[in-house]
């Protein structure tokens, strides 16, 4: 696990012992990583109204010398999770020759997926699994490539006989479709960097309503895994402009197998609905 969901982890611990300016801290070093690493010690103090000496606390309550070492943990943590154009820009200025990209490409989703197998909690996906099994109809969403997922998501769970809906962002937004929503109604996003901040509000707001929420995201300190009932995590780390996918759809594939496996009356179902339209229409 990374660093910064150590961190995380480690303060989840640690919460009964912090007092109440460290949590304040605290809640910022999760809530935004990002800005905490380039942070200096006298502008945490400024924003967040606390002393230095309280902040230098935490640092070594978390198992740090101090504020710098602790800094220096999340400012690595950043310099390797870079957004998807970032990352593309650093190769592309990186003089390559004679490279099988076909092979690169590949070794890189075989690489994805060996760490993902490593990063899914067991917990959390069984939790996945009983939130979908007791929906009246999920709702994907995501943004960018995320919304490319959410489709084959609803594709997949279609031709599975589970009731799935694609909620597009357009006209109306993610939030204005969820208010007419049952309770019973699952949302299931997908988010990864740079972390669509309509995808958070979504399930920030589908939670604030009573619905389930399920998210598949590369990073347990994404923003998104506060408002879900379930978080999945993949890790997406690709050399071209976009993030890789592949681990991903072997987790959607792998809910919809074992969700398969569970109704099979209502698989065999569909399977014969299907041989007959197949016979009928075409």
């Amino acid at each position: 696990m990374e660093k910064i969901e150590n961190i995380r982890l480690l303060i989840k611990e640690k919460l009964p012992q912090l007092t109440r300016s460290q949590k304040i801290i605290a809640d910022y070093m999760v809530e935004h990583p990002q800005k905490f690493a380039l942070c200096s010690l006298q502008q945490l103090e400024d924003e967040l109204k606390v002393s230095k000496s309280t902040i230098v606390r935490l640092a070594q309550l978390l198992g740090y010398d101090g504020f710098y070492s602790l800094k220096a943990d999340f400012l690595e943590e950043i310099k390797n999770s870079l957004e998807p154009i970032e990352r593309y820009k650093k190769f592309l200025s990186t003089p390559h020759e004679r490279i099988n990209f076909v092979d690169l490409i590949a070794e890189e989703a075989i690489k994805n997926i060996n760490k993902t197998l490593q990063l899914i909690d067991k917990n959390q996906y069984d939790r996945a699994i009983e939130l979908i099994k007791g929906a009246n109809h999920v709702y994907f969403i995501g943004m960018g490539i995320s919304s490319c997922l959410a489709e084959i998501a609803n594709y997949l769970f279609n031709r599975a006989s589970i009731k799935s809906s694609f909620m597009p962002y357009g006209v109306l937004k993610f939030t204005e479709q969820i208010v007419g929503l049952s309770r019973k109604s699952l949302l299931f996003a997908f988010s990864f960097p740079p972390y669509s901040p309509e995808t958070i509000a979504a399930a920030r707001y589908a939670q604030s309503r009573g619905l389930k929420v399920i998210s598949i995201t590369d990073k347990i300190t994404n923003e998104i895994s506060r408002y879900s009932d379930a978080c999945i995590q993949a890790a997406v780390e690709s050399i071209t402009i976009s993030n890789s996918i592949m681990s991903v759809l072997v987790i959607i594939y792998a809910l919809i197998a074992q969700l398969g496996n569970e109704f099979k009356g209502k698989s065999f179902k569909t399977i014969r609905a299907l041989e007959k339209v197949k016979k009928e229409y075409e």
